[in-house]
């Protein structure tokens, strides 16, 4: 089975000079987590993922920016037109994409794709024709393909909970051998160990590509959730349930309250400050959590209120989440 028997054929993309704003829109509507890029003869040059649409409002991206702009302005005012040019919302595909897509002739070997999908810790190989992009395979196709590898679904077998009788012993009929050495029961299954070895080492390479294929959409989902938080605003609602649960957790006897649990990656150093502690760490916060380090800062904080920031997990032995706790005891 080859790359383009499998391949996802319908595969948003968007050239250079598209607008980020208009990315944004394509991953949203697609459910996608990256979309390439492709110049005006269809060949991929790079690819712009959620990760890099959320980097372009970074704190420290954005500092850098004004610092520029302070030092060329040279205490002259800047004209709105310029200012909105530098915006980062201003920005194109094309200058945010954060590297050559990996691809594969569409005559590639799946199991080539699937090796090659293992060896660069992707979710996914681009597919040409000729240089040109025509398709996408992902882990979630290449597992389909194993588990299905006629194209068709398998049909639900009826769930037998008695004991099975045991299966009677058919005779293997050898016929001439082949070139490899190989010889085939009567129904044409071979019968050489070098051909059970094959088996078992197809069987290993779909159980890791199941793992893989997990792996990627957690993974996924974990981005998903940064992007999220970045982009998510902290209302007087939300900010009154959180000040209303210290309250009770404050009647309940306790000294400190969670207040938000959210992945280290929303952090614009991954998590690094408030791992080392490094007391700039609140720096580094961006999004829903740096609006409730706002709000604390100026409601809580001039009546007594403490706030901490951890790692909360490590896996992988790398930071996890993160959490802001608010502290009221001695």
């Amino acid at each position: 089975m080859l790359a383009r028997d499998i391949m996802t054929r319908d595969v948003a993309t968007v050239g250079p000079e598209t607008p980020i704003d208009d990315v944004a829109r394509i991953l949203l509507i697609r459910h996608i987590s990256g979309v390439p890029v492709v110049d005006r003869e269809g060949t991929p040059i790079g690819v712009v993922s959620e990760w890099d649409l959320v980097g372009q409002h970074s704190a420290d991206r954005i500092g850098r920016r004004d610092e520029w702009l302070a030092h060329l302005a040279q205490g002259l005012p800047l004209s709105t037109d310029f200012l909105k040019s530098v915006e980062p919302t201003s920005r194109s595909a094309g200058e945010i994409a954060h590297r050559v897509p990996i691809t594969v002739p569409d005559d590639t070997d799946l199991a080539d794709v699937a090796q090659l999908i293992i060896e660069q810790r992707i979710g996914r190989v681009f597919v040409t024709r000729d240089g040109r992009l025509v398709g996408v395979v992902s882990r979630r196709d290449l597992v389909r393909a194993h588990v299905v590898g006629d194209g068709g679904a398998r049909p639900a077998e009826p769930v037998d909970r008695s004991l099975p009788a045991a299966p009677p012993i058919a005779p293997i009929v050898s016929v001439a051998a082949t070139e490899s050495g190989e010889e085939f029961s009567s129904d044409g299954a071979a019968t050489s160990a070098a051909a059970f070895r094959r088996l078992v080492d197809e069987a290993a390479m779909a159980e890791r590509l199941r793992r893989e294929a997990v792996t990627h959409a957690q993974e996924e989902e974990r981005h998903r959730r940064i992007a999220d938080l970045a982009a998510a605003k902290l209302d007087d609602v939300q900010w009154r349930d959180l000040v209303e649960r210290s309250r009770t957790a404050a009647s309940h006897g306790e000294r400190e309250l969670l207040l938000l649990r959210f992945p280290s990656g929303l952090c614009s150093d991954r998590g690094r400050a408030i791992n080392a502690p490094d007391p700039t760490w609140p720096t580094t916060l961006r999004g829903i959590a740096a609006e409730v380090f706002l709000r604390w800062e100026k409601e809580l904080k001039p009546v007594g209120f403490g706030l901490t920031a951890q790692i909360l997990d490590f896996p992988g032995g790398f930071p996890g989440d993160a959490g802001l706790t608010l502290r009221w005891g001695g």
